[in-house]
């Protein structure tokens, strides 16, 4: 259920994120804890609004404090340690929404933008397919974190129907803030980039390089990883002059996306290991060389542990 996530995860209003407003385009360091800057509570009713409504305010709370604590284990969580507390939280926030699913649907669809937001990670969590209409339906959101949330719940879900191509445009769309796009990348890889159809491919490639190339230094690894995903061997060389971006976290998505695509088509070995050979007396001795001989290896598929020259042969004898 839960998603492959590159360095901080970074949620809207329903999270932890990297900014402090909407707006803000800052990436969170490699590794660094975000702030938790999610709602209070879902929006209170007038005490003169029926029942109905009011019991909605609390599910939609009770709703909200298991999704906080999913997200505080997932981003500062150690994933050994805390694996079984993500497990049971992640069950009872099933449990939670199955049981309230169509009341949380009508929320997303007609609630007020707190109640949207809550809604709309919420119901990633019921793993039925009827929650995907109405989360695609979500993008079209005038509230920017209701659309990240509603990306976090598709990322969740994980429903191979997931129209790529509708993800791959957030992801594309340099007006969108930076939690939106974030979350449209870990949406794509979640719901699986094998298999695409031409359209989606093209259109999943063209947001990749888009946001390899873009000036947000967080959404540049999410750019090369899935380049390395869709196999995109025209990419390789974008790829290898990624290898001396100068955010760690960067270059060491480059290297693991060249020695990926390397491995998968091996008519590309050679490149890719000329590329990250290169490397290897360039790159940040401390955050990126140790990376950079490890994919060597897995492309390789041999250790000639830290000498240079003998990686330097390998890859001059590739074509």
């Amino acid at each position: 259920m839960r998603t492959l996530v590159l360095g901080a995860l970074s949620v809207a209003t329903l999270s932890l994120t990297a900014c402090n407003s909407t707006g803000s385009q800052d990436a969170p360091a490699d590794g660094q804890e975000v702030e938790w800057i999610g709602p209070e509570g879902p929006e209170p009713y007038d005490p003169e609004i029926t029942k109905d409504r009011r019991l909605a305010g609390d599910i939609l709370a009770d709703v909200d404090k298991s999704l906080r604590i999913w997200v505080n284990i997932t981003l500062t969580g150690n994933p050994a340690k805390d694996g079984s507390t993500l497990n049971i939280v992640e069950a009872d926030l099933r449990r939670k929404v199955r049981a309230k699913f169509a009341l949380l649907k009508e929320q997303l669809e007609t609630g007020p933008p707190i109640n949207r937001q809550i809604a709309a990670a919420g119901l990633g969590f019921s793993g039925d397919p009827m929650a995907l209409s109405p989360l695609l339906a979500a993008l079209e959101d005038d509230s920017p974190d209701v659309v990240a949330n509603a990306l976090l719940g598709l990322s969740v879900l994980a429903d191979p129907e997931t129209p790529r191509i509708l993800l791959a445009a957030e992801l594309e769309d340099v007006r969108q803030p930076f939690n939106v796009r974030s979350q449209a990348a870990r949406a794509l890889r979640a719901v699986g980039l094998f298999n695409l159809n031409e359209a989606d491919r093209a259109a999943v490639i063209r947001a990749a390089r888009a946001a390899l190339g873009d000036a947000n230094e967080g959404l540049r690894p999410h750019g090369a990883i899935i380049l390395a995903e869709v196999v995109d061997t025209e990419s390789v060389p974008e790829l290898a002059r990624a290898l001396m971006d100068p955010t760690p976290l960067v270059a060491r998505a480059a290297s693991r996306a060249l020695a990926r695509i390397g491995s998968v088509d091996r008519k590309f070995e050679g490149q890719a290991a000329r590329a990250l050979t290169a490397a290897l007396n360039v790159v940040d001795e401390y955050a990126v060389r140790p990376a950079v001989l490890r994919d060597l290896q897995a492309l390789a598929g041999k250790n000639y542990g830290d000498d240079v020259e003998e990686w330097v042969r390998y890859a001059q004898k590739l074509p």
